[in-house]
């Protein structure tokens, strides 16, 4: 090669190198700049307002719930304060159906949303996450001896089931299993504290417990117990916020690793959710990566929908309540709008889900809309109600529902407070008969009190002792004796006579009784069957406790047969010997006592006793006692309506002449109606459940126009 060629191969290497090296240097100046990331002004809007508006739904106890004095309460709403001090703003809640929680989001109808919300794939392409606050997982006790494997929730059923009170396994396992029908009521007993349901676990009264892991496995070190399935309800919960809002995003998870690192996380799942991690809870961690998946196809429209304002009956955020007379109709009207970007059309609807008490509901059905609202329109919806015949404090909350399915918008509700009745003057006690005497040793009492009757009567055929609304023809006593009586609720107790005649006569007994406040409430409190059995067989008995509960004792004839049971559970238990038994379930708390009683003879029969039969899945509701007293009354005067339901029902109702009176009632109870329109009246009482059982009576009374 000539010295020229080499010169010339070196001269053209040298000028590549020389452009590469000059293409290197001006290449970030003649690449394509990115597009500007999205802009993500939530951070900014919320520091200019000076609040964090968060959506929840407030029905998942011990996460978020209203308290008794209708505040919002539990775990995700003290971690969202403490997050909000944090942040520097004061936070803003928004009651918002579960389902509707993204669409809040999307909307800007919301900042954020904290709610026991789970992280999944399917939710993270909907919506971003902060780190993880919370993980969870659940065990599951057994008895060491036992056989059972627990590989799915729904292998639970057929065993008597314990779960603490007021946590996500309790809803988990009424939700999932008994609201569907997998599980009978029965199995399902709730306890006030998650260390009671191991000691009933270990004395065999229940045949497992769902619980923490944490404290599952310290069980097992200090009970001789096993775990026998686990991770069936596994928790890793973070706070939403909308798609891209980065800045705000940041934030959350700065406040949250500088609450884990303070304590404050570990210490508010100890007060909320009673646990104590065996080792320090992992820093808050973010969503864990996951393979992808094909994103969920962009849904045409999003639905939304906001209160507005009350139309009538404004409660203030139930600070002031409207008053209403017990048993009287009203509406309720509220104006709400249309936030989403879908139309409503008529088969959407307003539906009653949840109440302070049972009977918040208030005889309400579910209301559809008239005509299709357009996004953004307003629309004022009305539903009818009755105000309980049992005074006090009641708050139902209503939600919209898909006419597909699923809940959406605001939960809105009404607030009253049916007023107690003018003072009943009680129909004063007959003066002794020389042959009858009917006598009580004390009135009024407290609830929870017990009084005793006595009675003496002379030249009678038979002899009868009930309260008002029991079945007198299954009351009869000897002619001298006594009886102690535990009456919940202000109770009218009869004496009947039979003569040798046939000639009846009734001596009465008005037993105020003075409700104690924050006392526990007794429920359900049923033996099945009622009234009387044959020496050999056995009794269900079935309860429910309500409100501030420091024990609950089950006891016959003043013996504690279950000492320090469940709030809610079933039981069978088999007298000893015939007689009169009195059973007795006693609440106590630390602001009172509740007490019921129910009493059963246990008869020798003439021939041997039918074998034992197996108890059936579902014991029909049954009405023992149905009362209106008096049946003949003039206009503006009361009646004492009482009752007592057995067996199992999913809903109680009293009817007025066809109207509900008083929604989801007790198994038992006696409450006052004040009439005002004459003629004749006809009150019903029913009850269900969810097998097809059904049970009614009726009675009528006479109300005479005043003169």
């Amino acid at each position: 090669m000539s010295q020229t060629h080499k010169h010339d191969m070196m001269l053209a290497v040298l000028v590549a190198a020389f452009m590469g090296v000059l293409l290197l240097l001006l290449w970030p100046q003649l690449r394509p700049s990115p597009p500007p990331p999205p802009i993500d002004d939530a951070w900014a809007r919320i520091q200019a307002a000076d609040r964090i508006v968060v959506g929840t739904a407030a029905d998942y106890p011990p996460f978020a719930s209203y308290d008794d004095n209708f505040a919002l309460t539990g775990f995700d709403i003290a971690l969202m304060h403490e997050i909000g001090q944090k942040l520097g703003v004061q936070v803003e809640f928004k009651d918002i159906a579960f389902d509707g929680l993204g669409s809040a989001l999307a909307l800007n109808q919301v900042d954020a949303a904290i709610s026991a919300i789970s992280v999944t794939l399917a939710r993270d392409q909907a919506m971003d996450f902060s780190n993880v606050y919370f993980h969870g997982e659940d065990a599951v006790l057994a008895r060491q001896e036992s056989s059972l494997t627990v590989n799915a929730l729904s292998d639970l059923s057929p065993y008597r089931v314990g779960v603490q009170e007021a946590t996500i396994y309790q809803n988990v396992v009424q939700r999932q299993l008994v609201a569907t029908g997998t599980m009978l009521p029965q199995n399902l007993f709730v306890y006030k504290q998650a260390d009671t349901a191991v000691a009933a676990l270990s004395a065999g009264d229940i045949d497992l417990v769902l619980l923490d892991l944490q404290p599952a496995q310290v069980a097992v070190n200090l009970n001789g117990l096993k775990i026998v399935g686990q991770g069936f309800v596994p928790q890793a919960m973070a706070v939403a916020v909308k798609n891209g809002e980065w800045a705000l995003q940041a934030r959350l998870n700065e406040a949250l690793a500088a609450l884990q690192h303070e304590g404050r996380t570990a210490q508010l799942v100890l007060d909320y959710m009673d646990i104590l991690p065996a080792q320090p809870l992992p820093l808050p961690t973010a969503v864990a990566a996951a393979t992808p998946i094909p994103a969920a196809p962009t849904p045409s429209c999003i639905p939304g929908m906001k209160f507005v304002v009350h139309l009538n009956l404004d409660d203030d955020n139930m600070q002031n309540p409207p008053a209403m007379l017990p048993g009287a109709p009203f509406q309720k009207g509220w104006r709400v709008q249309n936030t989403g970007t879908c139309a409503w059309s008529t088969g959407d609807y307003l539906l009653y889900v949840d109440g302070n008490t049972p009977m918040a509901r208030m005889g309400g059905q579910a209301v559809y809309i008239q005509r299709p609202v357009q996004p953004g329109e307003t629309y004022d919806i009305w539903v009818n109600l009755v105000s309980p015949l049992m005074p006090g404090l009641y708050q139902g909350i209503w939600v919209m529902h898909h006419s597909q399915g699923g809940q959406f918008g605001d939960r809105i509700w009404v607030g009253i407070e049916a007023s107690p009745l003018p003072t009943v003057t009680p129909r004063p006690t007959q003066t002794p008969a020389p042959n009858i005497q009917f006598m009580v040793d004390r009135a009024p009492i407290n609830a929870g009190d017990c009084v005793t009757f006595s009675w003496d009567v002379i030249e009678a055929t038979a002899v009868y002792v009930y309260a008002a609304g029991q079945n007198w023809q299954q009351n009869q006593v000897p002619p001298q004796g006594s009886r102690r009586e535990c009456p919940p609720l202000t109770t009218y107790y009869e004496l009947r006579t039979l003569g040798p005649d046939g000639a009846q006569a009734i001596r009465e007994i008005f037993v105020p009784v003075i409700p104690v406040p924050g006392a526990p409430v007794i429920e359900q409190f049923t033996l099945y069957p009622p009234d009387e059995i044959f020496a050999g067989q056995c009794l269900n008995i079935s309860w429910e406790v309500w409100g501030s509960v420091s024990s609950v004792t089950i006891l016959r004839d003043n013996i504690a047969i279950y000492p320090h049971t469940a709030v809610r559970g079933f039981v069978i238990d088999c007298p000893p010997a015939s007689g009169t038994m009195a059973y007795s379930l006693v609440a106590n708390g630390p602001d009172g006592t509740g007490r019921q009683q129910q009493t059963v003879k246990v008869m020798l029969p003439a021939a041997p006793p039918p074998p034992p039969t197996a108890t059936p899945a579902v014991i029909p509701p049954a009405i023992q006692a149905f009362n209106v007293y008096p049946s003949q009354v003039e206009q503006a005067a009361c009646v004492a309506v009482s009752w007592r339901v057995s067996g199992q029902a999913a809903l109680i109702q009293v009817k007025r002449d066809g109207m509900v009176v008083l929604d989801n009632a007790r198994y038992s109870g006696t409450v006052d109606d004040c009439l005002t329109n004459s003629g004749t009246i006809i009150y019903r009482i029913e009850a269900s459940n969810q097998a097809g059982g059904f049970a009614f009576q009726e009675t009528a009374v006479q109300v005479l126009p005043v003169p």
